[in-house]
């Protein structure tokens, strides 16, 4: 009777190294020896490859350096790890997490875990040199016409924290929790006079509560788990982005001006 593999738990810095192997060509199988894991869970790790890196980019992109070629990974490998099992949490709620709530968290974490000289790295000449080429690139567009926008997740039918219910249970007598939510996408001129019709994505196709109102202020996407996706983002774009700056730009008389958009999480 053959014996059982040892279970093998494989760090993200081991994932990561995967990865890179995987696109240097690399075979399954050939991993699989090396680690100590199945095949299957090598495919497991290719799958989640878009997974992996995006929590990758968001946590480094703080530092400024998006344009890095090679993945960098931490030295406290438990802290990695937790960072990322709360990433991939927050992910399956639909939350949008950029790298300041990452940063925070990993923070939050590494005081938990007893790592009392945790630090997070930053490339401040890199920041301070984009901030002084963006300075320079907007020196051409009327302040008008400079659009900042970014999205935030809304737990629509949570208790607020600050209610006796929550204070002293986990929910009102007989409710549960609702985690329900949906995204919701700002976006405003830099003076502040221009402000776009918000961009709502829930899950329901035809929200019933939309049935008796004949027009909202708003642009009302659907998407399974009410994510952003790239194509909502360039939907909304076409759709109500360029209309409704170019109607602005009429009506302030600025037709020929310039537009910048910058998103919230450059």
């Amino acid at each position: 009777m053959a014996s059982k593999r040892k279970r093998v738990v494989l760090s993200l810095t081991d994932k990561l190294k995967i990865i890179e192997q995987l696109d240097k060509g690399v075979t399954g199988k050939k991993l699989s020896e090396i680690y100590g894991v199945g095949e299957a869970t090598i495919c497991d790790i290719k799958n989640s490859k878009s997974t992996l890196l995006n929590f990758v980019w968001v946590f480094e992109n703080e530092d400024g350096s998006s344009s890095r070629k090679t993945m960098k990974t931490a030295t406290n490998k438990n802290l990695e790890d937790a960072v990322f099992k709360w990433f991939l949490q927050q992910r399956s709620m639909g939350n949008p997490i950029s790298g300041p709530i990452l940063c925070e968290k990993a923070k939050i974490l590494a005081e938990k875990l007893g790592y009392s000289s945790f630090k997070l790295s930053a490339d401040s000449a890199a920041a301070e040199n984009f901030i002084e080429k963006f300075k320079t690139a907007a020196e051409s567009y009327d302040p008008e016409f400079v659009y900042n926008a970014d999205e935030t997740g809304l737990v629509w039918k949570a208790l607020p924290k600050t209610t006796l219910a929550s204070k002293r249970e986990s929910s009102a007598p007989g409710h549960k929790v609702s985690k329900e939510r949906v995204t919701v996408l700002n976006c405003a001129n830099s003076t502040g006079n221009h402000k776009l019709p918000l961009l709502l994505i829930g899950k329901s196709k035809n929200p019933r509560a939309f049935k008796n109102v004949k027009k909202l202020p708003l642009f009302y996407k659907s998407q399974p788990k009410a994510w952003m996706t790239a194509a909502l983002f360039t939907e909304w774009y076409d759709e109500v982005f360029i209309p409704e700056v170019k109607k602005h730009q009429k009506s302030v008389r600025k037709e020929e001006r310039k537009t910048a958009y910058i998103d919230g999480d450059v």
